[in-house]
């Protein structure tokens, strides 16, 4: 029964997400700003590019899932991790996702879905600090910095996330969507 509700919910919210993306389209787009000890980075959501990890992702944050949660891995020059419950790179919200392929590519910034392996995404999110070219059409890449990038490049591991407030509709700026390889 529980999984027959999660599929039911999956489908509302995929539905209620198609149809926000369609009024959002390339030009409006939500901005997720997350809170740090180290101060504030904001994000620019993708719901045209990947439809339900933007919808998820914005479930957990309205209900302040990452608040009080720690970037649990930071690589310099490479990724900066949060959103897992448990601190370890192992938790996760208790349900999984399929990933969503696009040709959007991992430039400074992109926000992408940390995985355990395919469909396997869920509250876990981390920030390319470097153009990582390996990582497109391989995890699911839903958003971008557009403020704050300075604060990625400070954060440490441990750091707090205070909270993530998101926006609905925001002008916006196409992500890089040159083919990979």
């Amino acid at each position: 029964m529980k999984r027959v509700a999660a599929v039911r919910w999956l489908a509302l919210i995929t539905v209620s997400f198609a149809a926000a993306t369609t009024t959002w389209g390339a030009s409006m787009r939500p901005k997720a700003t997350i809170e740090t000890t180290k101060g504030t980075i904001v994000i620019e959501l993708w719901p045209d590019v990947a439809p339900t990890t933007v919808a998820r992702f914005v479930e957990l944050a309205d209900a302040g899932t990452f608040d009080g949660l720690t970037f649990h891995r930071v690589v310099p020059g490479f990724v900066a991790q949060g959103g897992d419950p448990r601190g370890d790179g192992y938790g996760g919200p208790g349900w999984s996702q399929r990933c969503e392929d696009s040709r959007a590519t991992y430039e400074r910034g992109t926000v992408g879905m940390a995985l355990a392996g395919r469909d396997t995404g869920g509250s876990q999110f981390f920030v390319a600090i470097t153009p990582q070219p390996h990582l497109d059409a391989r995890y699911t890449a839903f958003g971008r910095v557009s403020e704050g990038m300075e604060v990625v490049d400070r954060l440490a591991r441990g750091d707090v996330i205070r909270t993530v407030r998101v926006e609905r509709g925001r002008t916006a700026t196409e992500p890089s969507l040159r083919p990979p390889g």
